[in-house]
């Protein structure tokens, strides 16, 4: 079992996209992918997506990516 350092926190969908938005595509497709299950390295926790592979999550994110919206 690895231990989470204690200054460990886990960054929601929302703060990867506002770092990225430049290279991403809107907010409103990633989250319809992210509801609908298809963003890799993103997980559901209460009401909020957070990412745990953020290089999967970001490749997914990225203008072209995606349901054929991109």
């Amino acid at each position: 079992m690895t231990a989470t350092p204690a200054n460990f926190t886990e960054m929601n969908l929302m703060a990867l996209w506002l770092r990225h938005r430049s290279e991403c595509r809107s907010v409103g497709q990633i989250v319809a992918d992210a509801r609908a299950g298809l963003l890799p390295g993103v997980h559901l926790k209460g009401r909020s997506f957070l990412i745990n592979d953020e290089a999967a999550a970001l490749a997914a994110m990225s203008k072209g990516a995606g349901n054929g919206n991109g």
